[in-house]
């Protein structure tokens, strides 16, 4: 007795669809985030939320700048490659990463009072939910 099993072709999200919903997850969880990019090395935009919008072309191109002040300070000290920035002030916070699984950063801007360790979480979600679409279109 022969059995067969016959999987339907499930259809694939698109890319803008797939990053769409990790950022729609991550704002509607934590109000207090306004802003998400995702940037290549060179700065350029490849997705991006915001609540207001207007201001990811300008976040976008200061993420290398960022990161490479990063680096600086890191090679500076001799420690390992620079993978997070917290920025905090009065007003919130911005997460910076390095993204592990594509060339690009990931930029996460809240207002207000925000646990930071929240913030590293809805990053690390969006990586993991996007990272191999990402790969993908960097390649």
């Amino acid at each position: 007795m022969d059995l067969k099993v016959e999987v339907p072709d499930v259809e694939q999200k698109s890319i803008e669809a797939t990053l769409e919903e990790s950022f729609q997850r991550a704002i509607r969880n934590q109000p207090q985030i306004q802003n998400i990019v995702v940037a290549s090395e060179q700065g350029l935009v490849i997705a991006f939320k915001a609540r207001s919008a207007g201001s990811e072309q300008q976040l976008a191109a200061l993420a290398p700048v960022l990161g490479d002040a990063g680096e600086a300070v890191f090679n500076a000290l001799s420690l390992a490659p620079l993978g997070e920035i917290m920025l905090t002030g009065t007003e919130g916070t911005a997460y910076f990463a390095r993204l592990k699984s594509a060339p690009a950063y990931l930029l996460v801007g809240a207002k207000g009072q925000v646990n930071v360790g929240l913030l590293r979480l809805v990053a690390s979600e969006i990586e993991t939910r996007a990272g191999n679409i990402l790969l993908q279109i960097l390649q």
